[in-house]
């Protein structure tokens, strides 16, 4: 076998067929796990000379990340130690190793997220992504258009990117995950997502996950929690599956949301979701009402765009303002089997203060609804202009 045909399995504190540069370098990397120093040239130097297809593993600690990342070959990131069927990160992530953002206001990247994904076939494993929250710096960094991505996470430009029982939290704003239009078949399973960012006032709204036109994406059984932009959302995405995913609030307003799941379009997106299923994911905004929509299909309270083409059948949705809302279609849409609950009720919004029902199918879309819409009979108002929740009233 030559050098180049092994799988290169990289163990921090012990370095398994690397050549001494490449061990030297990543044992450079592990000294700076939980220490006061900065983890981005020597994370950039071993990743630069590991082959592509390498595994490298991280020994569970904290690695200050102050510089963007850029990961330019397919490579795994994983903790040490934790198999691909292992327990995931969940809520504390004290087994797994933590990639803790501290990017400040001194870094002008323009428009750069932390950490820019740009070949195909990376998958980050039981990793921690933590933002470090809402510092002055990052405050300041969110404030100014340019560079408000790099008070975001993760920004994925090349197909086949897996993210797998991590925890991506305390990220200022923008969005936790981004994958942007051609990003193909991302893999987004077994995560826990959030809290991100600030609902109140201001310019630290963050996503969860935010797909911009995609194709044979699948995004099952994760917990998105406390994401305060939108928690789940889409711009097109053809043969996909959106599936089992659990959507929670905290109970403040400061970890509320505009939308939990969305099945839209940007001006910039395609509206497509042929072949896409979304189906058995679970919505419950709590008793406060923390969220403005529950599942959105269409674009209709931002933008006029169409969409069309999803079947959303079996999900549940609680204590939304709107619970299930359906605006802006053009084409054949499934839409059935849905359950809302402790939903609608009298509501500010961008468009007044009215009276929303639980769930909702505009005039204009109706024609275009395939299947059973009879728990979308109980309101037919277009809400186009009319964003619920941004304010606790």
């Amino acid at each position: 076998m030559t050098r180049k045909a092994l799988t290169f399995l990289l163990l921090l504190g012990g370095c398994t067929a690397p050549g001494r540069a490449e061990e030297a370098t990543c044992r450079a990397l592990q000294s700076t796990a939980d220490r006061a120093v900065d983890s981005s040239s020597a994370l950039m130097d071993c990743l630069r000379k590991l082959p592509a297809g390498a595994r490298l593993e991280l020994k569970p600690g904290v690695y200050r990340i102050e510089r963007p990342i850029r990961i330019t070959k397919p490579v795994t990131i994983a903790t040490a130690g934790l198999a691909a069927g292992s327990p995931g990160c969940g809520t504390s992530g004290a087994r797994c190793a933590t990639l803790r953002i501290d990017i400040g206001s001194g870094v002008r990247a323009k428009r750069t997220t932390p950490i820019e994904v740009v070949a195909d076939r990376v998958t980050f494993s039981h990793l921690v992504i933590d933002g470090s929250g809402l510092s002055p710096a990052r405050r300041r960094l969110c404030a100014t258009p340019e560079l408000r991505p790099l008070g975001g996470g993760i920004r994925v430009s090349a197909s086949g990117f897996s993210l797998r029982s991590s925890r991506l939290r305390n990220i200022a704003c923008y969005t936790a995950l981004e994958v942007v239009t051609g990003a193909k078949t991302p893999l987004i399973t077994g995560n826990v997502i959030g809290p991100n960012g600030d609902h109140r006032p201001g310019e630290n709204w963050s996503d969860g996950v935010t797909v911009h036109d995609s194709a044979g994406a699948e995004v099952s059984g994760n917990l998105f929690i406390d994401n305060t932009d939108v928690q789940l959302i889409f711009g097109g995405c053809r043969d996909c599956r959106i599936v089992g995913n659990r959507f929670r609030h905290s109970g403040s307003f400061a970890g509320g949301a505009f939308a939990e799941l969305m099945i839209h379009a940007w001006p910039s997106s395609s509206g497509d979701y042929k072949g896409t299923v979304v189906t058995r994911n679970d919505v419950d905004c709590g008793p406060l009402r923390r969220c403005g929509y529950g599942i959105m299909i269409g674009s209709s309270p931002w933008y006029d765009q169409p969409v069309r083409g999803a079947r959303v059948t079996g999900n549940r949705v609680a204590n939304a303002r709107i619970g299930l809302n359906v605006d802006s279609l053009d084409g054949p849409t499934e839409i059935s089997g849905n359950v809302v609950t402790s939903s609608g009720g009298r509501f500010r919004s961008d468009c007044g203060t009215r009276n929303w029902p639980a769930a909702n199918l505009a005039p204009g879309s109706r024609r275009f609804v395939v299947g059973d819409p009879s728990n979308l009979e109980e309101g037919s108002v277009a809400t186009a202009h009319c964003l619920l929740n941004r304010d606790d009233k």
